[in-house]
């Protein structure tokens, strides 16, 4: 089951049913079909033959036309009295025949018994079987030009008078085209049993180029899954292939560049989770080994497992945050929202903090802003770049908060006084567990505050940045 839907396979039983497809088309065409299609050319052609003889009936070199025409259409052409005299006949060979009378009886067959053909030019030529037809088909219509097919079928005959009592009569064979079907036939029984032979083969052959490189991305997309990240990938037989060859590379680097920042996650997840943990187990052994009959000092190790266990918390829930922000699952509820209040809020969330540590939060809010965003996800950006001014800034504790509008955007920026980033760090300090500066005073630290406002912004579509020139600067635009 599986090699019957195999690449191969496919493309060969495709490639054999176009030619089926086309090797049915040409058996109608050439046969069935060839038949209605040559008698309805040649009645086309009779028909304008026709009109070019009406158009020359009263020039002097009529019958010279005559005799181009039926060379040229391969036609029987007859001109006659009202009496039914042939005046003038013309075929495909030019025989000629006027001068000789022939009496026409009025019946449908005009024949005479003892008639004798002779090809001589002014022998007499005798009158075809449908002549009479015509003549009853004519004064029935009651109009000066008729066609028609013959009962047998086997003639098509157009009649025009032309004036003076003359009849121009014009016919051609039809039905001549049986021999040739038979002959097209035969050879369309070769032709078809030969070509399906080699479209047997060329099929085969198609397939098996196909199938070959296809197979070998297969194996080599087998080998990423298996962890190597840089297979051999082929190229060169189509530029499909050579395609889906590039985007099979660049999907492996990407999946290792992947696999290399889980296990950077999982070992900064790691260490940042075993050191809360040691510290919260260390202290809860001390309480009950040593200073649980010494209440100061119990307190003092429950105060220190308390703020290891919020620390833990809240690592925890930026690591689940970052995590669904990554994976395009984190809640957006997109609104008009009053930033100007949201900023506000955000810096009440710190003064208690502030007002126990002795820091400063500067501010410059320009009020009735507002923008179209996520109001949670903003806060925690306006919250992350505080929390992060906070725990960079210098000695004197003071940060600066400003909101400002101008050209139908808004900007917020927050600076701190301290020694600024060195300059190679700059364009890391938005990964994830970036952490070359000092964070000092900061009692819950997990290194994805800034990774988190990327995620948030990035999503929102906002500029943001750092400006980094002795103060550091940390601003985005909506």
């Amino acid at each position: 089951m599986k090699k019957r839907k195999s690449f191969g396979v496919k493309l060969w039983l495709w490639f054999l049913l176009f030619s089926a497809a086309i090797f049915t088309v040409l058996w109608l065409l050439q046969t069935v079909f060839l038949q209605n299609f040559y008698d309805g050319m040649a009645i086309r052609n009779v028909e304008k033959a026709v009109s070019q003889l009406t158009a020359h009936a009263s020039d002097s070199d009529f019958y010279e036309v005559i005799d181009e025409v039926a060379v040229k259409n391969s036609l029987l052409v007859f001109v006659t009295d009202a009496d039914g005299n042939v005046l003038y006949s013309a075929d495909e060979y030019r025989r000629l025949y006027n001068g000789t009378e022939q009496a026409y009886d009025g019946a449908d067959n005009p024949y005479h018994a003892g008639d004798v053909m002779n090809w001589e030019k002014g022998a007499l030529r005798n009158l075809p079987y449908s002549y009479g037809t015509l003549v009853k088909k004519l004064n029935d219509a009651g109009t000066d030009r008729v066609g028609f097919v013959t009962e047998d079928e086997t003639a098509y005959v157009t009649g025009v008078r032309l004036g003076d009592g003359k009849l121009l009569s014009v016919s051609l064979p039809l039905g001549t085209v049986g021999g040739t079907v038979g002959i097209l036939r035969m050879q369309l029984v070769w032709v078809s049993v030969l070509s399906l032979i080699l479209g047997f083969v060329l099929a085969w052959i198609i397939s098996k180029r196909f199938e070959k490189p296809v197979k070998q991305i297969a194996a080599s997309a087998k080998e990423i899954a298996d962890g190597n990240f840089r297979p051999e990938l082929p190229k060169g037989f189509c530029a499909e292939l050579d395609e889906l060859s590039d985007t099979l590379g660049e999907t492996a680097l990407h999946l290792e560049k992947a696999q290399n920042a889980l296990r950077e996650f999982l070992a900064n997840v790691s260490h940042d989770l075993r050191t809360p943990l040691t510290m919260i187990k260390g202290y809860a052994e001390m309480v009950k080994e040593i200073s649980w009959s010494d209440e100061e000092k119990r307190e003092k190790d429950l105060d220190i497992i308390m703020r290891e266990s919020d620390r833990l918390t809240a690592l925890v829930n930026e690591i689940l945050e970052f995590s669904a922000m990554q994976s395009n699952n984190a809640p957006k509820e997109y609104g008009v929202i009053g930033l100007s209040r949201a900023v506000k809020e955000v810096i009440e969330q710190f003064a208690p903090f502030c007002e126990q540590n002795g820091y400063v939060i500067e501010t410059e809010i320009t009020d009735g802003i507002t923008v179209s965003a996520d109001e949670a996800q903003i806060k925690r950006v306006i919250y992350n770049f505080i929390d992060n001014a906070i725990n960079h800034t210098d000695e004197s504790k003071t940060i600066k908060v400003s909101l400002t509008a101008a050209d139908g955007s808004v900007r917020f920026e927050v600076t701190d006084y301290g020694k600024g980033i060195a300059d190679e760090d700059v364009p890391y300090i938005w990964d994830r567990y970036y952490t070359a500066r000092n964070r000092k005073n900061k009692a819950v630290v997990s290194g994805l505050g800034l990774s988190i406002a990327k995620e948030i912004l990035t999503a929102h579509r906002a500029k943001f940045g750092v400006n980094n020139c002795g103060n550091c600067t940390f601003w985005f635009e909506l």
